[in-house]
């Protein structure tokens, strides 16, 4: 029993906490349309909802909190009261309490918070509350004034077309959904689904990362098999048993393929589930600030790996605060520089390739270059020589330094230089990059691109210094062979020219600290682009191109190795996996060509 009811205390808190999470979006349309019947209905059903199970499971701070609130709701929803700042700042707090406590619940610690205050400012906003006074019924009053002659009956018609409405008003609705009127009317569920509906299973997510885990074992597997069967194949090619086997493992290798990209739907989830949080975010930062801010969400209906979900949240946060905080302008400033009162920021996200890519843009002042390079040479973090060879997207980048910060004084948004760090350094463990396009005066927009699936990824596997490696395929346009006459050095860079278009080239080896060969004639270059920025890296060999699984490697530095993780080849190798965003940011400092 005990195990039982833990397990619905589960569910209660993850509904609770799926419906806080839909209807703060809400709270915020709210306020923006006014006096919504609709989004008040949708909100009301909502806490009233948490508020009955609460009060089932015996959650009385949760049933207290919700019934404040459900009273606010109630006479917004019947036009009672008017919506204020007031009433909708006290909800508000309610629904970060209710939160506060399914965390306590789900902890299991036992701490009882100090519900008086809010219950007290709950209470206070709806007896503040500005009435609202009905309109006089124009209809009632002037019936009184009617006086019935003799012998006219005082009746009313229906008419003909409202008849059939009247008497059976809700049987078709019954006959579609699924559910059956008894002869006391009331209604009952029958056993038929309804046509075309999903059937849903809760499932907990370590179960669906076990199997994800275990198929990415079955894709090693499946790489060494047919790694020894194509051998077998080349060296008895007419041995029958051997073509039975390569049938066989050419089966195995399309199942297995099946199976993964199965496995990678169920993780995947609509990244309005990250987004739909930022309304709220938006709206207090804003008010905070005292300054007027329109949010613009496109593209939540993209669907990202889970994982991804799971962390993409942290830095998308500190993007946004930093918009609102460093660059949307106070109002009487964007007056004076005639732009519209209210600040926008927007946040987009499309699917590129096998990249899911994030862009969050504001209208503000925009990036001061100038300023970012005085900062970060007061704050010891590039020399006056290296400031001066600095280029624009160089110092852009700049902001992503741990302890950078344009803020003299710290508060409680910014100022503490970690902000951007967090940003960079979570995007990159999704083995992703961050850009940043700015114009003075016009604003900032962040792009963030990750890739599809974090677990299985389709990798070149080369050969530098006498090493190999794997790079990642989705960031690699073109693969060519030079030779070392075809590299020439412009201003301490060494470049080549590939049809007319210069890139700048790193050796792999010399990258990665290795032994450089000398006695090869050519090398490969592999085009590399990452945002707007492209560059070559010089490799020895090429190997092929394998679908790898990433393990992550405890104890290692991913941004200053340049290395994502490691790999087993077909071969049963353990190879590493290359970062290239990070070699491009800490190598090349994101130059552009």
């Amino acid at each position: 029993m005990p195990d039982e009811f833990d397990e619905i205390i589960a569910d209660f808190i993850t509904e609770a906490k799926e419906s806080l999470d839909a209807i703060d979006p809400l709270f915020v349309e709210l306020e923006a349309k006014g006096d919504d019947k609709e989004i008040i209905n949708e909100i009301f059903r909502s806490v009233h909802t948490i508020k009955g199970a609460a009060g089932f499971l015996g959650f009385q701070q949760i049933v207290d909190v919700a019934h404040r609130s459900e009273s606010i709701l109630k006479r917004l929803r019947d036009g009672e009261i008017s919506l204020s700042t007031s009433l909708m700042n006290a909800v508000l707090k309610s629904v970060d309490m209710i939160r506060l406590l399914l965390e306590h619940i789900k902890l299991k610690d036992g701490i009882i918070e100090e519900l008086s205050p809010l219950l007290i400012e709950l209470d206070s906003a709806l007896n503040n509350a500005q009435e609202v006074i009905p309109p006089q019924d124009e209809t009632q009053s002037s019936l009184t004034d009617i006086k019935l002659e003799p012998n006219v009956p005082a009746s009313f018609e229906i008419p003909a077309s409202k008849e059939d409405e009247i008497k059976h008003p809700i049987e078709p609705v019954f006959e579609h959904i699924g559910i059956e009127q008894t002869s006391f009317g009331e209604k009952t569920s029958t056993t038929t689904p309804l046509k075309g509906s999903i059937q849903t299973l809760r499932v907990d997510t370590d179960k669906i990362d076990k199997v994800m885990n275990l198929t990415g074992e079955v894709v090693l597997v499946r790489n060494r098999l047919l790694n020894i069967v194509n051998y077998l194949s080349s060296a008895y090619p007419d041995d029958s048993y051997i073509n039975n086997l390569y049938e066989t493992v050419s089966f195995l290798d399309l199942v297995t393929s099946d199976m993964q990209l199965s496995v990678m739907r169920m993780r995947m989830q609509p990244i309005k589930k990250v987004f739909g949080k930022f309304p709220r975010l938006v709206r207090d930062i804003a008010n905070s600030l005292n300054k007027d801010v329109d949010l613009i969400i496109s593209g939540e209906d993209t669907e990202v790996d889970k994982t991804v979900i799971e962390q993409i949240g942290d830095p998308l946060v500190h993007i946004i605060r930093n918009a609102i905080d460093h660059g949307i302008e106070s109002k009487e400033e964007r007056l004076s520089k005639k732009k519209p009162e209210k600040g926008t920021i927007s946040i987009d996200a499309y699917q590129k390739g096998n990249q899911i890519v994030i862009v969050v843009s504001d209208d503000g002042k925009g990036i001061d270059i100038v300023r970012v390079k005085n900062k970060a040479l007061d704050r010891g973090l590039i020399t006056e020589e290296e400031a001066l060879k600095m280029s624009d997207e160089s110092a852009i980048n700049l902001i992503f330094l741990p302890g950078f910060s344009t803020q003299d004084v710290a508060t409680e948004l910014s100022g503490r230089g970690v902000g951007m760090d967090i940003v960079k350094t979570n995007i990159s463990k999704l083995n992703g990059y961050v850009e940043v396009t700015t114009k003075k005066g016009e604003g900032s927009s962040f792009i963030i691109s990750i890739p599809l699936t974090l677990a299985i990824i389709e990798t070149l596997m080369v050969k530098a210094g006498g090493e190999r490696y794997a790079i990642p395929l989705t960031p690699v346009e073109e693969i060519t062979r030079i030779t070392m006459r075809d590299i020439y050095e412009v201003i301490g860079q060494k470049v080549v020219n590939i049809r007319d278009k210069v890139y700048p080239i790193f050796s792999l080896a010399v990258v990665l600290g290795n032994k450089v060969s000398s006695d090869i004639e050519y090398k490969y270059a592999v085009i590399v682009s990452i945002g707007n920025t492209k560059f070559c890296l010089a490799v020895d060999e090429l190997l092929g191109q394998e679908e790898v699984v990433i393990k992550i490697i405890e104890g290692i530095d991913t941004a200053s190795s340049y290395i994502l993780g490691a790999t087993i080849t077909g071969d049963g190798k353990v190879v590493l996996i290359l970062d290239l965003a990070s070699i491009s940011r800490n190598t090349l400092g994101m130059t552009k060509v």
